[in-house]
């Protein structure tokens, strides 16, 4: 099902520049915290004994209270007079999603009361936007005892509810205020109007009288917006991020954020501190978001003007703005996230991968649809590319999609056709976002290849083999143009494609593996049920415990080994691991690490936080340590595969030195410091704040002989209003000092010299945070260039993780269970002795019934399974599949002994649905099943169908049962389960070689009509359905019971009647099955044995079924 894709350009033709407020008594109770007293985020209360003056040294007047009512977004801090301050600790509220559930800490860092030392300047926008900011906008203070937000509590400002009595500031020039032209009348970049066939959603068009109409900060935010006007975008303003106009009207609706005014905008901010909590919520609404960031401070910026910062060697300035020019903040658009190109790993809720499937569709050389599938993994940078040509039913495509669930769907508008529209839509799950790109975004070949060439020569690297060898692949690299073209607009190319992790994706044509289609998947219930997480098979055997290991997991669930070698070695070590509990010991160490695969990803994109990055260098020595202990242990020999797994191992420590030798550590152990003398930019920096310091003490020690008292000391208000001179209130100070703030026991200035050397320190801590970012990325890019490196150890423990899980699930079966017995016999065959299905290990609702199955070897091929319902004929039937399945895995079997030949294919037609989106009825599903069935099965493969035929007439269902019956018995010579209710095939296919007729065991009282199913499988013919008896377990009434026993007694016998009419009828002549094995006959030696291409292996599967064929024939006595 399609997601919808949330309108967000109605929100800025709804928005005329003006706080819409709610009327009186509609206000919303806050559903991040709606507590009556919270103190609020966005805002500080002051000390009841705090004292404010104002710029001009009027008299001071005692406040009990400091209200902030509208926040300015355009400052870089807040001033509320010279000398006003506070002492008082605030505290902040902590924030809920809409449902009312807590917000996690881990993504508000307001959550906490009492903060230490902290005062109105840390909480700040720093970020001097406008060139002159009083003139712009300023916030109102209210300083009475009297006022109270609107739940009552005093001092407290909340950021996530509507005021009510909010009004826009007023402007000088009326004009100004009014909406925008080009928001009244939504054009996008080409000038196309909504409604239009060629609109595009994506741009805007702002015409040059608008754009001299704004400020500096406006002019900023559209020209990123007017190239992003579908996405939801975030501005970083400080310690806050902020949405404006139509995203901040989506922010108010979706979520209850509090909404104001910045002069034309609407706004509405959050804490940078919680900002990918909210990212990852309006995600979850289905839209496009993206992160604008601030890429310096304000004092930064005046600095840059004036040429005093340092340039950085290794990180990109933004660049200059085309017409907001230098007097503002640079920032610039770090990258739209959607959800299927999610990167940062805080945002992911779980440790599944987050596809985005792109798609391009062509016709191929037979006139059938041929694709081009890209499957990226952003988070991982993992690229695997496909191209294939499918049937008219999308088989394969569908595989695809059910293989890796796709978060995002990308593809050329109009032009994909009908059939795969509706394959998609059937199979994308109902949170699938689907994008669709104009027919010239979709790059062609020739533009791909040089836009492949052109970003990994800015990388300094070349464009790897496995692209290179697909460049002759129209499909692909259509797909692939497509998808960097997108990549492109959300600033992700580069990070992604240069990580060169990209493979050939072939799941259709590789011989190494077990071929399992999307329906097979979903029949069988191997990755999710609708009965609970408990019961699927992944659940049951994923027993993982690195995030990474738990993705190769699933992987190798859909992908079940294929070569009996293969299979016996991986059995050879999980038979050593449940018995080695050191193993387990030593691995359990690993325990709690951190998404390795994602985080490598992230630096070498740069965008690694600090903490993170020492959270991947203590993991891969806990790595390192670990397969040290692991190696030494002395009975590993037996083991080869994973003898193998630990030899190529790389070892990382001398790696980890280099590493680590590059940076020391600071006292907390949470900042990278450049080793002195090893940076010269840090060292300056270092330098010149240590003398500003220390000019700071002796311009300290001036004051106090000036003033001739000891009793003056420096304060701290936050992190901005620093080296405050603190004076007793009695001291008179020199006229020229600023006073700051005051408490009625103390007075703070700043001197003429102390202004001078504050300023010069805040500029030398600006200059060492520069060199401390450029120092950073310098020691990710020397952890980058061994990215292969870091890459396989994490591949490597991940399979070490899925060995150690498959052990694990091994020891929980419960007994009886085995190691199975892999065979390397021509022709596949399964043979379980009292065989359990998985899923009911450990549970208390009774004793399940195990089952003996034997197909094929020895045993007929083709089981024909008849018996009533609910006897457990379905369960029969998965419970094998899954069992081979397990077997090919590499974990032991529920059984008290199996043997197997694997199969190279399992595929299944169960339960009666119909596709109504696919105009398809349940009779037609059946049927495009059946005929994938009869045209993929091989002598190698399991088939199972159950009750094929009872969407139709019974007459039509019986033929066409019978039809699919004797193909796959008789040509296909496939192993199989055939369950039916049609008992009349019992008595077609009586004499035939390859099949064997056996029912479920049921017990019936004819007196009570009273059904007691024995869930055993045995020989022969199940003497009848029990229809009626089970309708009486279901509570129909007994009238209509008995009349239904009469109506099929009589149906019955009439049915055996006409049955042996037929026979006799028949007897002389030469039958259709007869004919239509003729006719194989003569196509397997024409294009069998004739073939002068074919090769021994085809000829002998014509002998084979040549030979089944005449088999058969012979037996039924119809040559």
């Amino acid at each position: 099902m399609k997601m919808k894709q949330p309108n967000i350009v109605s929100f800025f033709q709804k928005s005329s520049g003006k706080v819409k407020t709610k009327p009186d008594g509609e206000e919303k109770e806050n559903r991040m915290g709606a507590s009556s007293d919270r103190e609020l985020v966005d805002g500080y209360s002051s000390s009841s004994d705090e004292v404010t003056t104002n710029h001009k040294n009027k008299k001071p007047s005692k406040r009990k209270s400091l209200v902030i009512e509208a926040m300015s977004s355009d400052e870089d801090e807040i001033k509320i007079g010279v000398g006003a301050g506070q002492s008082k600790k605030p505290k902040y509220s902590r924030a809920s999603n809409a449902s009312g559930a807590s917000t996690p800490k881990d993504y508000n860092g307001f959550t906490s009361s009492g903060v230490s030392d902290i005062g109105p300047s840390e909480v700040d926008f720093d970020d001097e936007d406008e060139e002159d900011n009083s003139k712009n906008f300023l916030p109102t203070i209210k300083g009475s005892s009297k006022s109270k937000n609107s739940h009552g509590s005093t001092g407290n400002i909340d950021f996530l509810k509507s005021t009510k009595n909010s009004k826009p500031e007023k402007a000088d020039d009326n004009s100004k205020q009014a909406p925008w032209s080009f928001i009244r009348e939504i054009k996008d970049a080409d000038g196309n109007p909504i409604g239009s066939p060629e609109y595009d959603p994506r741009t805007l068009y702002i015409s040059k009288k608008d754009w001299a109409n704004m400020t500096p900060f406006e002019v900023q935010f559209w020209e990123i917006k007017k190239n992003h006007f579908d996405t939801i975008l975030f501005f970083q303003k400080g310690k806050f991020s902020e949405l404006y106009e139509g995203d901040a009207m989506i922010g108010h609706r979706e979520f209850d954020l509090k909404i104001t005014n910045r002069v034309k905008m609407s706004m509405v901010g959050v804490p940078e501190s919680s900002v990918d909590f909210w990212i990852a919520k309006f995600l979850a609404k289905g839209y496009k978001v993206g992160k604008v960031d601030q890429c310096e401070t304000a004092l930064g910026a005046e600095m840059r003007n004036k040429g005093t910062l340092p340039s950085s060697k290794s990180s990109k300035a933004p660049p200059k703005s085309k017409t907001s020019g230098n007097s503002i903040v640079r920032r610039e658009l770090r990258s739209v996230v959607t959800s299927g190109t999610i990167v940062d790993g805080s945002i992911l809720t779980d440790d599944a991968s987050t596809c985005l499937l792109t798609i391009k569709e062509n016709v191929s050389a037979s006139g059938g649809p041929s694709f081009g599938v890209i499957i990226m993994d952003a988070a991982t940078a993992e690229f695997n590319l496909s191209q294939f040509e499918d049937s008219t039913n999308r088989v394969n495509l569908e595989t695809i999609m059910s293989r890796y669930r796709p978060k995002e769907i990308l593809h050329e508008r109009s032009c994909l056709s009908p059939a795969t529209l509706r394959v998609l839509r059937n199979s994308a799950s109902s949170d699938c976002t689907w994008t669709a790109l104009k027919s010239d975004e979709f790059l062609d070949k020739d533009e791909c290849v040089s836009r492949l060439e052109e970003i990994f020569q800015e990388n300094g690297t070349v464009v790897p083999e496995v692209i290179t060898s697909l460049y002759s692949n129209t499909d692909i690299m259509q797909a692939l143009g497509g998808l960097m073209w997108y990549l492109k607009q959300l600033n992700l190319d580069k990070d992604l494609l240069t990580c060169k992790n990209m493979k050939i994706l072939d799941p259709f044509r590789c011989s190494k593996t077990m071929q399992l289609d999307g329906k097979t998947i979903t029949d069988l219930e191997l990755l999710q049920n609708d009965c609970g997480e408990e019961s699927h098979l992944l659940k049951l055997l994923n027993r993982c415990i690195t995030p990474f290991g738990k993705r190769l997991f699933r992987h190798w669930l859909c992908c079940p080994l294929l070569e009996s070698n293969e299979i016996r070695e991986r059995l050879d070590v999980v038979d050593y691991l449940i018995r080695s509990t050191a193993f387990d010991q030593i691995f359990s160490e690993l325990r709690g690490l951190p998404d390795l695969e994602r985080i490598i990803s992230r630096i070498h994109a740069g965008a690694c936080t600090v903490p993170n990055f020492l959270k991947v260098l203590a993991s891969y020595r806990k790595i390192g340590t670990a397969m040290q202990k692991i190696c030494s242990l002395e009975d590993i020999t037996g083991a080869k595969a994973l003898e193998n797994l630990l030899d190529s191992m790389p070892n990382v420590q001398k790696l980890l030195e280099v590493i680590e030798g590059m940076f020391n550590l600071e006292e907390n152990g949470k900042e990278l410091l450049p080793i002195r003398g090893k940076d010269e930019s840090y060292d300056e920096a270092l330098e010149e704040e240590s003398n500003a310091e220390d000019a700071l003490q002796k311009e300290l020690k001036s004051a106090q002989k000036l003033l001739n008292t000891s009793d003056i000391m420096y304060k701290h208000i936050g992190i901005k209003d620093i080296y405050q001179i603190q004076v007793p209130a009695k001291v008179k100070v020199p006229s020229n000092w600023i006073k700051m703030s005051g408490t009625k026991d103390c007075a703070r200035y700043y001197s003429p010299r102390s202004t001078q050397l504050v300023k010069d320190l805040k500029q030398a801590r600006e200059k060492k945070n520069w060199a401390l970012k450029d120092f950073h990325l310098k020691v990710f890019a020397a952890f980058d260039k061994h990215y292969k490196i870091w890459h396989q150890v994490v591949k490597l423990v991940a399979e070490l993780d899925c060995l150690l899980s498959l052990a694990k699930a091994s020891t929980a079966l419960g007994e009886p269970a085995c190691r199975p017995e892999v065979n390397d016999a021509a022709e596949a065959m399964i043979r379980f002795e009292t065989l359990r299905h998985p899923c009911t290990t450990g549970r208390d609702d009774g004793e399940f019934i195990a089952n003996d199955v034997l197909v094929g070897g020895k045993e007929c091929r083709m089981i024909l399974l008849t018996g009533p319902n609910m006897a457990g004929k379905s369960t029969l039937l998965r419970m094998t599949c899954v069992a081979v399945i397990m077997a090919q895995i590499g974990c032991y079997v529920p059984a008290q002994s199996a043997v197997i030949s694997p199969v190279d294919r399992i595929c299944t037609r169960m339960g009666a649905s119909d596709h109504i989106f696919a105009h398809a009825s349940t009779f037609k599903v059946e049927m495009d099943d059946a005929r994938k069935i009869l045209r993929e099965a091989s002598s190698k493969s399991l088939v199972i169908l159950d009750e094929l035929g009872r969407g139709t007439s019974t007459f039509d269902g019986h033929a066409i049962a019978f039809a699919v019956l004797h193909r796959l018995a008789t040509h296909s010579n496939c192993l199989g389960f055939f369950a039916t209710h049609y008992s009349a095939l019992t008595e077609d296919f009586e004499t035939h070689p390859n099949i064997a007729p056996k029912y479920m065991l049921t017990n019936v009282d004819e007196t009570t009509r009273e059904v007691v199913f024995l869930y055993k499988l045995a020989s022969g013919i199940s003497p009848k359905s029990y229809g009626p008896h089970v309708a009486k377990m279901a509570g129909i009434s007994s009238e209509i019971v008995q009349r239904a026993i009469s109506i099929s007694e009589e149906f019955e016998k009439d049915s055996k009647e006409r049955f042996k009419n037929k026979k006799r009828s028949n007897g002389n002549h030469f039958n259709l099955v007869t004919q239509a094995d003729t006719a194989f006959l003569i196509n397997l030696v024409k294009n069998g044995l004739n073939d002068k291409t074919a090769g021994p292996k085809e000829k002998l599967e014509a002998l084979k079924r040549i030979k089944a064929v005449l088999k058969s024939s012979l037996n039924k006595n119809r040559i």
